[in-house]
């Protein structure tokens, strides 16, 4: 085992001063010379033709600079996938949720801009709306996009292994509906962004973005301008969760007006906005069903997912894909049958959410085994046990687990959480839910998909990195600096984090799915071995030696087995910046370009390297009185491999499975009958506060070595979000013996559900 110094350590964080001490510059806080200030007049209706926009007395107000429709854009719509561009940067012909922005204005200050709004004029003819997928897919329901004919916006089929000879090997089978609600993502800081256009026409976009790639690509598509005229530069990101891969109208009004103008252009949301008319998790409507042994083994599944999600496809196809990929894993499956639609409908879109719709598919499938165990008699802990995927497993359609510790995570949440003991008390109003999830270290998707790091190696001695990723809260910027420590063999004061910027950086294909310490830790190492490489040749001259035989560490460069004999770090750069003349650079880039691009259609693939497992455990009282549920204690057994810094990686564990507790018991999107956001501001919106959370959690890292990973490590953060839903509701009827398949489960759900156990 190698002896690590700076990695595996809990250094502090690279971005931690410049926020704890409000210096860090958010979107919001930029400003230019001659900023004009955008806002964007949004629908009040969620479904309409526009007959009319009238923007006349706007343009006339003084101080209004521009006025904008979606008649200002080329009309080329952009999407994920050739095949679902179903998006225009503002709509031109019909709005199709409540909140969309259909103008934009920009003026010499904000109460300018907001004046201009109430004087645009908008004729809609209003039509038929539909909420749900029922209603989208009933015979002759309104078509929700004017770019598909259907409301059936996508579909996936998967079959792997003998599904019915499964079923018929089962003792027991069980069949079972689940559904989930709207959510909302939950990040702090609203979008917001500045544009700038120079006098050649190149514009400089800095927004509060979490993939600049996948922005800079859509944006360029949509505004129907060449690639190499948009410069993205990255402020602090104050939060993400997926909520803010792709473009928004905010985005492209803002660059729009900056063209028209030629004044630089800020545009900063309300969270009004944001909650009403920007990215959501999909409802659910799942139907599963699940064959298993006497033992608890399971013999085969069957699943129907559909999700609604909004009136853009987005990253839906994608969603629909990792609800049934993900139903096989962290389970044994031998055989799966999945059907999986994707329906638009007249609410807000929805995108990727932490964990994406693993989350879901999760809470389904973990809620059945418990039920299934249940009724046979056999364990919780005991089922998961037996069917935990082991090292070196291929699932039914063909996803590779290299290195699995999911039974050691069941077995130490199971000791922490004190769950033998607990037995004894299951069914008094306090109970333990257990559930595990999976979740990989970065898929491999179609295109440009990999990480790129760039090193500078500066004349003191520091060393300077540089990436297209995004640091959004995870800790991406301190790990990198770690793994370059480590591998130079220099102090982590000694690296630096860089700026994101296109022009010197390359770009990455996002920070989404725990791709960021897999995927571009991976390129940093390579980056800095290629810096390394470079001056172990200056050393070994120096000293006469094969460059091969050198050590970095502590700050020098000495030869193996004779230590003594060595030169210090800071000469051997010296040595190549006034002898040779010449600066030094490290480039590294990684991809996992041995696994297939998978078929988002048949599910047949291995999309990752690098699975994460985790058993989490979470003990909770239910108030019977009330239904009111207080969660008490969490356990988080988990294999994120080599873990890179210990303390953020806790953060990340604990943080995953906090996100997940306001979609389990609290949170809800609602809307009127006639598409209306009645809940869109954080009074009536409720998320979890510190109040909310287990007033103790314990995370366990199961220490495992990934072939593939950087020093060993995966991805974290997203596992626990997976396995966070399922354990509530196995908890809560571990508490007071009723089962909630609806989510959220609140108090009134579960008041019911007592009633109608009690017969009353």
């Amino acid at each position: 085992m190698e002896q690590l110094k700076v990695v595996g350590k809990s250094v502090e964080r690279k971005d931690g001063r410049a926020k704890v001490t409000g210096r860090a510059r958010f979107a919001g806080d930029l400003v230019a010379p001659g900023m004009l200030h955008g806002k964007i007049l949004r629908s009040p209706i969620a479904h309409g033709n526009i007959l009319n926009i009238d923007t006349s007395k706007a343009r006339a107000l003084p101080g209004v600079m521009a006025v904008i429709t979606g008649e200002d854009f080329p009309g080329k719509p952009y999407g994920t996938r050739p095949d679902t561009r179903d998006q225009l940067p503002m709509p031109i012909s019909k709005v199709h949720h409540f909140g969309e922005g259909v103008a934009a204005v920009a003026a010499i200050d904000e109460d300018t801009a907001e004046e201009a709004l109430d004087l645009i004029r908008v004729d809609y003819e209003e039509l038929p709306v539909v909420l749900t997928a029922e209603d989208a897919l009933r015979p002759g329901a309104p078509p929700v996009n004017e770019f598909k004919e259907t409301n059936l916006a996508y579909y996936s089929d998967f079959v792997f292994g003998e599904v019915e000879e499964g079923f018929k090997k089962a003792d027991y089978i069980r069949k079972e509906t689940f559904t989930s609600q709207r959510v909302t993502v939950g990040f702090i800081e609203p979008h917001a962004c500045l544009a700038e256009v120079d006098p050649s026409g190149r514009v400089l976009f800095q927004g509060s973005k979490q993939s600049p790639y996948i922005t800079w690509r859509h944006m360029c598509r949509a505004l129907d301008i060449p690639l190499s005229k948009m410069r993205i530069v990255n402020p602090f990101v104050g939060g993400a969760f997926s909520g803010k891969h792709d473009p928004f109208d905010v985005d492209f009004a803002a660059v729009r007006l900056a063209q028209i103008t030629g004044r630089p252009v800020k545009i900063v949301l309300n969270y009004d906005e944001v909650l009403a008319a920007y990215r959501q998790r999909n409802a659910m409507d799942a139907r599963l069903r699940l064959g298993v042994k006497k033992n608890g083994a399971i013999t085969a599944l069957e699943a129907n997912c559909v999700l609604e999600g909004g009136p853009v496809c987005g990253i839906g196809p994608f969603n629909i894909y990792y609800f049934g990929a993900f139903l096989n894993i962290p389970y044994r499956i031998p055989a799966i049958k999945y059907h999986g639609e994707l329906v638009y409908s007249n609410r807000a879109p929805c995108g990727t959410v932490r964990g994406q719709e693993i989350v879901l598919a999760q809470f389904a499938l973990d809620s059945l085994l418990h039920m299934v165990g249940e009724e046979i008699g056999v364990d919780p802990v005991e089922m998961r046990v037996v069917n935990a995927v082991p090292d070196n497993w291929t699932t039914a359609n063909g996803i590779v687990v290299d290195v699995s510790g999911l039974s050691r995570c069941i077995e130490k949440s199971a000791e922490i959480i004190g769950w033998k003991e607990s037995r004894k008390q299951s069914g008094r109003g306090r109970g333990i839910g257990f559930s595990c999830a999976s979740h990989p270290s970065g898929p491999r998707l179609g295109g440009h998909f990999g990480s790129s790091v760039v090193l500078k190696l500066v004349e003191d001695g520091k060393v300077i990195v540089t990436h297209g990723g995004t640091e959004i809260g995870q800790g991406c910027n301190t790990v990198f600096c770690q793994m370059v420590a480590e591998v130079l063999g220099l102090p982590i004061e000694d690296v630096e984090q860089g700026v994101s910027d296109s022009d010197t950086t390359i770009f990455d294909s996002g920070m989404f799915g725990d791709r960021c310490t897999y995927w571009d830790g991976n390129a940093a190492i390579l980056a800095a071995e290629d810096l390394k490489r470079q001056l172990a040749e200056i050393a070994a001259k120096e000293l006469n030696v094969d460059p091969k035989d050198l050590c970095f560490e502590d700050r020098r460069i000495y030869v193996r087995d004779q230590p003594e004999k060595g030169i210090g770090f800071l000469l051997a750069v010296r040595k190549a910046y006034y002898e040779k003349g010449a600066p030094l650079y490290g480039r590294g880039y990684w991809a996992a370009t041995d696994i297939d691009i998978v078929d988002w259609k048949t599910g047949k693939g291995n999309l990752a390297h690098g699975l994460d497992f985790i058993a989490t455990a979470i003990e909770l009282e239910v108030d019977r009185e009330t239904g009111q549920v207080t969660l008490l204690r969490s356990a988080h057994g988990d294999d994120a491999g080599q873990p890179i810094n210990p303390l953020m990686l806790d953060g990340q564990v604990i943080g995953g499975s906090t996100h997940m507790i306001g979609h389990g018991l609290l949170e809800e999107s609602l809307y009127d009958e006639r598409g209306r956001s009645l809940n869109c501001s954080w009074r009536d919106y409720k998320q979890p506060t510190s109040m909310d959370v287990p007033f103790e959690a314990i995370v366990e890292h199961i220490h495992t070595r990934d072939p593939y990973g950087p020093f060993g490590a995966k991805g974290a953060g997203e596992a626990s979000s997976c396995s966070t839903l399922a354990a509530i509701a196995n908890g809560i009827y571990d508490a007071v013996g009723v089962r909630i398949r609806d989510l959220p489960i609140t108090p009134e759900k579960i008041l019911k559900a007592l009633r109608e156990k009690e017969g009353r």
